[in-house]
């Protein structure tokens, strides 16, 4: 188990030394959709120095894509907002 899934079980302990599955997964659903989102970003930056007509339409379509990822993610986990 690597660092970052640790970090986020140690998130899902209760005081009564209980596991809150259900919250782990939420967690691990959102860290998923937080790395998406962070896609996004970086990507509009390259959008946003793209040289040629090319390159804007490509970068689009990636955010378009990832933007998809995220709304099927949370729709496919019930993650509310």
């Amino acid at each position: 188990m690597n660092k970052r899934i640790k970090e986020i079980a140690l998130k899902c302990h209760n005081p009564y030394g209980n596991f809150d599955l259900e919250k782990f997964a939420q967690l691990m659903v959102r860290e998923c959709i937080g790395i998406l989102e962070t896609e996004i970003e970086l990507v509009k930056g390259y959008k946003s120095t793209s040289c040629n007509d090319f390159d804007e339409v490509w970068h689009q379509g990636k955010i378009e894509h990832f933007t998809k990822l995220i709304e099927k993610s949370k729709k496919h986990f019930g993650v509310e907002e």
